[in-house]
């Protein structure tokens, strides 16, 4: 059974992605949470902090930190493809928050901004492990940055095209993640 804590992050999310997070009232979470707009008070200061942990709650990095030590305990290119799974599914199973994160309500929150910034940094920083662990000579850590930077967008993009394309063609995600992977290593060590 679904905590009443959850089902009021579940609905707030809903909310937010249909209606904007400035046009929904704690009040309509409540109604459609079932739940009195006192328990949302109770769990959250207010709309803002029930926000940021919806930030928390539906980042990559934050919802795999099982996975990302497990990740460090295998040869780094399974390490990396497993990663580029792991990133695929989060993807696919995040696709309200997806929406919402990338509104244009939310692109005009400075506070949102910053706070995707750092996740998308703490994504990135935990790909570079991965990448300079693959490569057998140093490489530049500006290099490894913009490697990381590639596979992310590569893979979000592939997501997309995929959301659109699905009933035309079906996107094989296992080869593409692979060569994705294959890619970006010889380009690293053509590099140098």
């Amino acid at each position: 059974m679904i905590s009443k804590k959850d089902k009021i992050v579940q609905t707030a999310l809903k909310l937010f992605t249909e209606q904007g997070f400035k046009a929904t009232t704690t009040k309509e979470i409540a109604l459609k949470s079932d739940v009195a707009e006192s328990l949302i008070f109770y769990y959250f200061k207010d709309k803002t902090e029930l926000l940021n942990h919806l930030l928390r709650e539906f980042s990559f990095i934050g919802s795999m930190s099982k996975e990302m030590k497990e990740l460090l305990e295998m040869e780094p290119i399974p390490a990396l493809i497993q990663l580029g799974h792991l990133y695929s599914d989060f993807l696919y199973l995040n696709k309200s928050f997806l929406s919402f994160i990338w509104s244009p309500e939310m692109m005009q929150n400075k506070d949102v901004n910053e706070k995707v910034i750092d996740l998308i940094h703490s994504m990135s920083q935990e790909i570079n492990i991965h990448l300079t662990r693959a490569v057998s000579v140093p490489i530049e850590e500006e290099t490894i940055e913009l490697a990381a930077s590639m596979f992310l967008s590569t893979l979000l993009t592939h997501y997309l095209v995929g959301e659109r394309a699905s009933d035309e063609f079906p996107l094989e995600n296992d080869t593409y993640i692979k060569n994705i992977v294959t890619l970006i290593l010889k380009g690293l060590d053509i590099s140098n």
